[in-house]
């Protein structure tokens, strides 16, 4: 293990030299302008040693579609959440920035003079994202939202209900989970299932805190719900020792989660996120206990609609809107997708595309419409994507840096959605996932860029202004790379420090 630690170490050194010995050459020996020179210098970023078991899909183009610098543009990459850029780009256009979402409270059925709702209430959802959500805004969470409802249940006169509280997202097809995505991952909040109706991005937070040294850890939930049975194999460890308590995989269909792991007892806590399954039946589950929380009892279930037997019988009982939640428009909900990266809201709006352009709130009606899209305004090649999600989440999504490029070019040009596509992506130095990258000149505040990371595919694709004033457009795919990810991240702040610097 030394000795092969001593190897990779060398190759290391050996890499920052060769390419430090290249820049330095490509600077003294020819001016930093011209197109030749861009290529030297990038050439010396890209073919460093390290990498040389690794593929670098890279594309540099100005504006109007000239070629600054290619390696392997034209050839499929794994975009990981560069593949966000194409849902929020398609949505801004196909639904316009200012689409907003609905979700209304409904009582079915009549009001007795005792204040008996004699039948149900039943949350309609539209597919949005953003109820009881806490992106951006984490001190936001479901808790306002039904307090809220609760009010305007009892403004109606309603103190008990007969029935049941049932999650209505139909408006989507069944399927909760991407079909491509992978098993390892479902516990975790970032792979959180999609559904019709949502609540608090169909996760929950925890709050693992030590408590003795060889005991469990104390978990607390937030929102506090009935709705999750935690497994607790956590054990609280001595101060300086390993805190890595998080979820982990225990069912697929189901609400138990299992955390394990451990703490130190010098950790105050561990904050980590987990999903849920069933996003209506959650989001009911929610709202029962807010009720009785404020004193209005429930007889029957939280259930999704999906849960009965005949749901078209409630279909056909006349309704009464009590309350009705509207979403942020479009333009604020892509800020959420691409600057912390947020694949939940990535892929409930991919379905959204599907629902109002098709008719079918599925993932595939959603890909087929982004595919159009991307078909109309000229994207080479549309028929070698694969795109299985909206969020980059499946590692079977290829796309090609040409084709990236091709959309970051339309989306600078004007157009209705256009500038609230740019002002969505992380900001170097400043903010989202860039916050802690290219702090100093000449990219901090320079560089507008979406990030994207699976395993052993990081990416980033995104805007820059040349030292001449010049906006560049990009795409910088690393597949296959075994180094830390962080050396892959510095070659591509590297690239781009090269980009912002070059005069043509």
């Amino acid at each position: 293990m030394f000795c092969r630690e001593k190897i990779a170490r060398h190759r290391y050194m050996l890499g920052l030299a060769i390419v430090s010995g290249a820049l330095a050459v490509a600077g003294c020996a020819a001016p930093r302008t011209g197109r030749a020179a861009l290529q030297r210098q990038l050439d010396a970023v890209f073919d460093d040693p390290r990498f040389s078991e690794a593929y670098w899909g890279v594309r540099v183009e100005t504006l109007d579609g000239k070629i600054l610098y290619d390696r392997l543009g034209d050839k499929q990459f794994i975009p990981a959440s560069n593949l966000k850029l194409f849902t929020t780009a398609a949505a801004l256009e196909r639904l316009g920035p200012d689409f907003t979402y609905e979700t209304r409270l409904n009582a079915v059925g009549p009001v007795g003079d005792d204040g008996t709702l004699n039948g149900s209430l039943v949350i309609v959802g539209s597919g949005d994202p953003s109820p009881g959500a806490w992106h951006p805004d984490e001190e936001q969470n479901s808790r306002q939202l039904l307090a809220s409802w609760v009010e305007k249940i009892k403004a109606a006169g309603i103190r008990r209900i007969a029935g049941d509280i049932i999650g209505d997202g139909r408006c989507f097809t069944e399927e909760f989970i991407g079909p491509h995505w992978e098993y390892y991952d479902l516990p975790f909040w970032f792979s959180a299932g999609s559904s019709g109706l949502a609540m608090e991005e169909n996760a929950f937070r925890v709050y693992i805190r030590p408590t003795a040294v060889g005991e469990p850890a104390s978990i607390e939930v937030v929102p506090p719900t009935a709705y999750i049975t935690l497994i607790n194999e956590t054990r609280t460890v001595e101060a300086g020792g390993v805190s890595n308590a998080d979820s982990t995989n225990c069912q697929v269909e189901g609400n138990t989660v299992k955390f394990t792991g451990t703490i130190a007892m010098d950790k105050p806590f561990i904050r980590e996120r987990a999903a849920i399954w069933d996003g209506a039946r959650y989001a009911a589950f929610l709202l029962r206990e807010a009720l009785e929380r404020e004193g209005v009892s429930v007889a029957g279930q939280a259930m999704n609609i999906r849960e009965l037997d005949n749901p078209a019988s409630l279909d056909a009982v006349e309704a009464r809107t009590l309350a009705v939640y509207t979403s942020p428009p479009m333009a604020e909900l892509v800020k959420v997708v691409n600057k912390p990266s947020h694949n939940f809201f990535a892929d409930q709006i991919l379905r959204t595309m599907g629902l109002q352009r098709r008719g079918v709130g599925s993932f595939d009606a959603g890909v087929e419409e982004v595919r159009a899209w991307l078909a109309e305004i000229g994207v080479p090649q549309t028929q070698a994507i694969q795109m299985f999600d909206g969020s980059g989440l499946a590692r079977d999504n290829l796309i090609q840096p040409r084709q990236m490029c091709h959309v970051l070019r339309h989306m600078a040009q004007p157009g209705p959605g256009r500038a609230a596509f740019v002002d969505s992506l992380p900001v170097a130095g400043v903010d989202g996932s860039l916050a802690g990258r290219m702090k100093d000149p000449p990219t901090r505040g320079n560089v507008r860029a979406k990030t994207g990371y699976i395993s052993n595919a990081r990416t980033l694709s995104g805007y820059v202004t040349n030292g001449a004033g010049q906006q560049l457009v990009f795409a910088l795919m690393c597949n296959q790379y075994t180094v830390p990810t962080r050396e892959v991240n510095e070659t591509q702040d590297r690239a781009c420090t090269i980009l912002a610097s070059w005069r043509p």
